[in-house]
């Protein structure tokens, strides 16, 4: 008997999925680190190097949300 569990893991793009999934908690916890860094810096005075880590780090949040498949490469061109 198949599961439900055992037919989604194997259709054809899952792995690529699960690596996209990675890939953006990856790049949202780069952010989280670079803003904190950033926090210290602005402490401390430091407003130009804090400006650039808070760049980074949304640099990172625009990369994470470009993770995974896109609509495009979903849809089939039909002729």
């Amino acid at each position: 008997m198949v599961t439900a569990l055992q037919v989604k893991t194997t259709l054809p793009g899952t792995n690529a999925m699960a690596g996209a999934g990675a890939d953006r908690q990856r790049l949202l916890d780069q952010a989280v680190e670079w803003f904190g860094k950033a926090s210290s810096l602005a402490a401390k005075g430091e407003i130009v190097e804090a400006g650039a880590l808070i760049l980074k780090g949304l640099d990172c949040e625009r990369r994470a949300r470009a993770r995974g498949p896109q609509v495009l490469g979903l849809i089939k061109r039909r002729v």
